[in-house]
């Protein structure tokens, strides 16, 4: 899998992504945050029409906002897929902003898209959400939704198709013909049920091919004293599903546990692969500043070395931003954030891994900018403000996107895999260089 990760260059270059819908409201901005390499240029194109090229500059870093008119219809067959587009390796995320409901999603790299996918959401007051773009002409998608017959369409390349239902889509299935991006949470709900308030939720699902079957979870701020929701989705019948060490399930495809992130951090091992969910949980519950978002978690097997990203920035900017990490606790002296190293003391054990848990206090910080350390490590996004929130990871090693990729079996780097290595240490480079603000570890 790492070596075709490497050698792949079909649409390497290339991320689709769609706009799922959030709801109407003041302070509706839908924007790509897109890094990667500095000057790097590309283009961002739409199926109605919209062309926006794009030049990342010396630090890195651009944003591009997109027509509010695209999101995405229930039940019709629309042209409304977006394409990132460059000859450099970038990174990208679609930030759906309106006041009090928001979320964020990290695009996956278009090399990576699959053909068969579980998806999650989380459905108790507006309707939950699924979608897909195809990448290719003629591609027969399979909907599978949950608790509803399967049905098919055809869509060629560009073509988006949204299914909803006001009843929990988690655990549905969708299979192509070709690869296609995959969508989905819901337009505004609350997590967990029955407290308020509703938030957006959306995540690009990794295809089943990307999952794996163990998982890390820490708390990230502001979850409460019950911490984070999280949701165990099989892709396979009689998967047996173990937290900390507890049969909790066993599960047939498309069923799914649900529990939430202990004081220490949770461990989930499954018998086969598994999707895993995580959610900020509600203001009400949480009794400070965030609300509902959704994230899909890495499992430990596909974590990168060092990351690039950036968190939000100009009329999407949120007051507070975090990163949660996971990462083996002899390698936490080695972990730096932009140059800095991180706080040892900000860390806690997560159970009787090996591995410390975190969160670290970025909101000072101002374009992308790298967090690297010896050994793999998790990496998840989170930001804050009145009733309101995102949620999303930084990469991984089926999706590095600007990161630098992890190295082929036996550790030597592929001919053409040193140029993409020079390029990321490139943008770390530029970025030191460049921090305008020092980090603060809080």
């Amino acid at each position: 899998m790492l070596a075709s990760l490497l050698t792949s260059s079909a649409m390497a270059n290339d991320l689709f992504f769609q706009m799922n819908p959030n709801l109407a409201g003041s302070g509706d901005v839908r924007q790509a945050f897109i890094f990667g390499a500095a000057n790097s240029t590309g283009s961002v194109t739409g199926g109605s029409g919209f062309n926006q090229a794009f030049d990342l500059g010396a630090e890195g870093f651009t944003v591009v906002t997109l027509p509010l008119i695209d999101q995405l219809g229930s039940g019709v067959i629309q042209n409304l897929g977006f394409k990132i587009s460059s000859d450099s390796n970038l990174s990208a995320y679609y930030l759906s902003r309106r006041d009090a409901t928001t979320d964020m999603a990290y695009v996956i790299d278009g090399s990576k898209l699959g053909t068969e996918y579980v998806v999650a959401g989380y459905q108790n007051i507006f309707e939950d959400q699924m979608s897909v773009q195809a990448t290719a002409d003629n591609t027969v998608v399979t909907f599978t939704p949950k608790g509803a017959a399967a049905f098919d369409v055809t869509l060629d390349a560009g073509e988006t198709y949204m299914y909803t239902a006001n009843s929990n889509l988690t655990g549905s299935r969708i299979t192509s013909s070709a690869p296609v991006a995959v969508f989905s949470g819901n337009r505004c709900t609350n997590v967990p049920t029955g407290v308020g308030a509703c938030d957006h939720l959306v995540e690009q699902m990794p295809s089943i091919d990307s999952l794996s079957s163990t998982y890390l979870l820490s708390r990230t701020p502001r979850t409460g004293s019950q911490g984070d929701v999280f949701r165990v989705v099989a892709t396979a019948d009689n998967t047996e599903v173990e937290v900390n060490g507890v049969v909790v399930a066993t599960l047939n495809a498309g069923d799914y546990y649900e529990g939430r992130v202990a004081a220490s951090g949770s461990s989930v091992e499954a018998s086969a692969k598994v999707l895993v969910a995580q959610y900020l949980v509600g203001q009400g519950q949480a009794g400070t500043n965030t609300d509902p978002a959704m994230t899909i978690v890495p499992g430990s097997d596909q974590w990168l070395k060092s990351y690039v990203f950036a968190t939000p920035s100009g009329v999407a900017d949120f007051p507070t931003d975090f990163i949660s990490v996971v990462i083996k606790t002899s390698d936490l002296g080695t972990l730096t954030v932009d140059g800095a190293l991180a706080d040892a003391a900000l860390f806690s054990a997560l159970g009787s891994t090996g591995y410390s848990f975190g969160n670290i206090d970025v909101s000072a910080s101002v374009g992308p900018f790298d967090i690297t350390a010896v050994s793999e490590f998790q990496l998840l996004l989170t930001g804050y403000d009145s009733f309101d929130s995102y949620f999303t990871y930084g990469g991984a090693a089926f999706s590095p996107g600007a990161s630098p990729p992890p190295p082929p079996p036996g550790g030597v780097p592929e001919p053409t895999t040193w140029a993409m290595m020079i390029a990321g240490l490139a943008l770390v480079g530029a970025s030191m260089r460049r921090r305008k603000v020092t980090v603060s570890f809080a």
